[in-house]
């Protein structure tokens, strides 16, 4: 056995020489070679399985893994590797079923605990996830990743006003990543819209979509309408343009830009009237009528406080 473990050691470094000279095929066929020379070396199986996961080789580093946590059943990280590698292909129960024999060895794994929490949520448990989420955050109070999952879950079960402290200060972390801070500042926004105020939650919105590559037409709408309820026009007209340059179809944009034609339509025939040129539609020294709720719906989520006119609506999670 002491031979067998020297020379699946010598092989193991020969792995990472080559790996380091981007032989990566090599490498592969050396981590093989360390598993065949002593098959019940669960160590060694594990390493060839991160050398696969890390390569695209998922279906091998399964097949590694199953057989690493038969050889060692006392070891959480190749049931956490497991569980993630399912979760991707999308088999959640045996992910679950994973990632529960992981935490039962390791209940304060911090990668388990944000997957048990991912895999609750996509099984609408939410209440679970916020819980498993807290405990995250009882382990690493300053996990970023965490924060940012309860947030949502707390703004989705119409608690923004917990989310905001949460958020605020996640935007100014120069530890988070920009994408991360991005995140947050748009969580925010969402959240600020929920509570109907509506300038911080332009503000908000605006300064995440300077850091997101990944804007919608949804986004686009979310942000024309929280300027259209906070009066701000000429925000509104190009935030509906870009919102149906990326989907024409989209059905709320395009009733929203019906409404608009019509404003502008009237501005135009009173600006006639007066010899005055067009210089912001809509707004002619008066309030801009209120909308009903049968021909705009607000963004999904800020809909479920009223339905009586557009200014009693909530809020939607990203």
């Amino acid at each position: 056995m002491a031979v067998r473990d020297s020379q699946s050691q010598e092989l193991i470094e020969e792995v990472r020489v080559a790996t380091e000279s981007g032989r990566q095929e090599h490498a592969a066929e050396l981590l093989k070679q360390a598993v065949a020379s002593n098959p019940n070396n669960a160590a060694v199986r594990h390493q060839l399985s991160e050398f696969l996961i890390a390569n695209g080789y998922s279906e091998e580093a399964i097949q590694q893994l199953e057989k690493t946590t038969v050889l060692a059943p006392d070891d959480p990280g190749p049931y956490i590797d497991l569980s993630y590698l399912l979760y991707e292909k999308k088999q959640y129960t045996d992910a679950l079923k994973n990632l529960e024999l992981g935490l039962n060895l390791d209940p304060t794994n911090i990668r388990a605990l944000l997957l048990k929490g991912e895999l609750e949520e996509l099984a609408g448990l939410n209440s679970s996830a916020v819980e498993t989420y807290h405990r995250v955050l009882q382990v690493e109070p300053y996990n970023i990743v965490s924060r940012l999952k309860l947030a949502a879950l707390q703004i989705k079960q119409g608690e923004s006003n917990r989310a905001t402290p949460i958020l605020r200060p996640i935007c100014h972390n120069t530890a988070a990543t920009i994408d991360q801070r991005a995140e947050a500042q748009w969580l925010l926004g969402v959240a600020y819209g929920s509570q109907q105020r509506w300038t911080d939650s332009i503000a908000s919105l605006e300064q995440a979509m300077k850091n997101r590559s990944d804007i919608s037409a949804d986004d686009w709408y979310r942000l024309a309408y929280a300027c259209l309820q906070a009066n701000e026009m000429e925000k509104v007209y190009p935030a509906v343009t870009q919102a149906l340059t990326l989907n024409p179809l989209h059905t709320e944009s395009n009733r929203l830009s019906s409404y608009l034609t019509q404003q502008t339509n009237q501005v135009n025939i009173q600006q006639a009237s007066m010899y005055t040129p067009l210089q912001r539609p809509g707004i002619i020294g008066q309030e801009v009528p209120s909308i009903p709720i049968e021909t705009l719906q607000a963004p999904r989520g800020w809909e479920q406080r009223g339905r009586l006119s557009i200014s009693s609506a909530k809020v939607r999670p990203q």
